[in-house]
């Protein structure tokens, strides 16, 4: 794997697979790899004929300085996962790189994403979809993939981005992998390693509840009443603050009304447990499709 830390070299290094007719995948993150981020590799790796990686902690997506400081940094074993998993290329550049304009340059600035953007996380994090536009829309201009792979975890920020390439008619497609969980459940995140072993135990419980609530969905139960049991549920718990838990129209992420025919209905929640946010959905059912599993 080749590791490259300015755009000029990147460009240079993708011009040749370019000229060999050689399909490109990208993933994009923020370091600190784990195994949810390896199956996004090994989905560009089965796709495509090079995979490339970003390794950025993009400063414009996070409203909360501490959150942006606390944020974790693995670089030895970010390297060591993304080779063992067919990574071609690894890209990790510094700030200015990204931005060479300064950080206020956004090829996405004038976009209106509207509620996609607005609920839920974009409630709760002012600014952070902006920022996610910004990063996105540079790395694909830097990169030019033929294929983008994000991770279902992030339900929101892959529904922006979606709309993104829409409204700036971007030649990509767009694949959403599922998530990865560990053994109970909990969505595998770099944050996780933030968590005490108290804390740690109190996470796997967001799961339970937001399963919960998609078997309540598939069986008919009202959507408000399911949300509160589980918020009150969560809420019972000493080290749980919920910050939301609600069914929503995948496509609009508006507020699922029951009996509401939607293409996607997907349960999203976010909680803080100590100093950690931490973020997961279940996808209850798709349309045109028999229920199963969230996943």
């Amino acid at each position: 794997m080749l590791t490259l830390t300015t755009a000029a070299e990147l460009t240079e290094t993708l011009a040749d697979y370019r000229s060999a007719g050689r399909t490109i995948g990208f993933v994009p993150t923020m370091g600190a790899l784990h195994r949810g981020h390896a199956a996004l590799i090994e989905a560009s790796v089965q796709r495509c004929d090079a995979t490339v990686a970003s390794v950025f902690v993009n400063p414009t997506q996070f409203n909360e300085a501490a959150d942006l400081k606390a944020y974790p940094s693995t670089p030895q074993a970010d390297v060591d996962l993304l080779a063992a998993h067919g990574c071609d290329l690894l890209y990790r550049p510094a700030v200015d790189d990204v931005y060479p304009d300064g950080t206020g340059a956004s090829l996405a600035a004038h976009l209106d994403f509207g509620t996609i953007a607005t609920r839920l996380e974009g409630a709760h994090r002012p600014g952070h979809f902006a920022g996610v536009a910004q990063v996105v829309s540079r790395l694909l201009e830097l990169v030019d993939p033929t294929d983008l792979f994000m991770g279902q975890k992030d339900y929101q920020q892959v529904a922006v981005v979606r709309r993104m390439i829409e409204l700036l008619r971007l030649a990509v497609n767009l694949h959403t992998i599922p998530t990865v969980r560990e053994a109970d459940g909990l969505a595998l995140s770099s944050r996780n390693r933030r968590l005490s072993p108290d804390e740690r135990l109190a996470a796997g419980k967001l799961n339970l509840h937001l399963a919960a609530v998609t078997a309540g969905l598939r069986a008919g139960w009202p959507a408000r009443q399911l949300e509160e049991l589980a918020r009150r549920q969560l809420d019972k718990h000493p080290l749980i603050v919920t910050e939301y838990i609600e069914a929503v129209d995948g496509q609009s992420l508006e507020p699922y009304q029951d009996g509401d025919s939607v293409p996607e209905l997907v349960v999203a929640a976010a909680v803080r447990i100590g100093p950690v946010r931490l973020i997961d959905n279940r996808i209850a059912y798709r349309a045109n499709s028999a229920a199963r599993p969230g996943v």
